[in-house]
């Protein structure tokens, strides 16, 4: 996970100076000092390449460059020829947007350390949703692929947003929100099944924290009104519960589902803690 004190920004474009998380070290003309940096990311429109070429060649040489960001202006079209020209080939670091939100939630997920797990920028094209991750993955994903996808309708396929920090995509017309998680999910197998492990590994604890809990109120699995003592025995194994159920432990428990709810986090909180002593 990077450290801030390792991220530099050189920000040839003042355009994006507003953007720039205040922990990062910025500076404003070359200098390639910088290159000792971890992780750098260069601003420029694209007019200023010329100007960051050598050092963006020189970062890259040296597997620090993360991101080029380059803002389009009048001169987008002449993108490839530009890039020609300042001896820069097209590559995965360059990212070209047109506004600060695509730079901003990119230096932000680097600056929590999650770029891996936030959203820069997406697009439709056809039948598909390309996602690009603020690390630079890109994950695409037809319409079909996610239950969620399924239910925006194809006039409103485009009409979405990206939360300021990259966290979801979101259809608000039709209430449809989805994640990073859940375009991996489906196209990520080896992700896919390591979500599933931790999910067993969630639900058994969970369930075994509710179990911890029944013991605790000096109930029997047989006391649980509303439940039979197989559905409760299978809950405390790990099934996966509905909030209804977690209704009727609650009011078994005379808890508010909320109250029963922070009872269980309490206890899943504590022997995490405790596993993490004992190691």
């Amino acid at each position: 996970m990077p450290k801030t004190a390792e991220i530099t920004v050189w920000a040839q474009d003042p355009y994006s100076d507003d953007i720039i998380p205040s922990s990062f070290d910025v500076f404003r003309e070359p200098d390639l000092k910088k290159i000792k940096y971890r992780d750098i990311f260069v601003l420029s429109s694209i007019s200023g390449l010329p100007a960051v070429s050598k050092f963006v060649r020189v970062a890259n040489q040296h597997h620090r460059l993360r991101t080029l960001f380059v803002r389009e202006n009048d001169n987008a079209q002449f993108l490839p020829q530009i890039l020609h020209e300042a001896k820069l080939r097209m590559s995965r670091q360059i990212l070209v947007h047109s506004n600060k939100d695509v730079p901003k939630r990119v230096l932000m997920a680097w600056s929590l350390g999650c770029p891996d797990q936030l959203i820069a920028t997406a697009q439709v094209i056809d039948n598909a949703l390309l996602v690009m991750a603020c690390d630079h993955a890109l994950f695409r994903i037809d319409f079909e692929e996610l239950p969620a996808l399924k239910r925006v309708p194809i006039a409103q396929r485009a009409l979405f947003c990206i939360s300021s920090e990259g966290s979801y995509i979101a259809w608000p017309e039709v209430d449809v929100h989805i994640d990073l998680d859940a375009i991996r999910y489906a196209k990520d197998v080896a992700w896919q099944k390591k979500q599933d492990r931790e999910r067993l590994v969630y639900d058994s604890r969970f369930g075994e924290a509710v179990a911890a809990l029944r013991k605790k109120y000096n109930l029997r699995q047989t006391d649980i009104a509303g439940l039979s003592e197989r559905q409760v025995r299978r809950i405390e194994k790990g099934e996966r519960t509905r909030v209804h159920t977690l209704e009727i432990l609650a009011k078994s428990h005379g808890l508010s589902l909320k109250a029963y709810l922070d009872s269980i986090a309490d206890i899943l909180n504590r022997d995490q803690s405790a596993a993490r002593m004992a190691l």
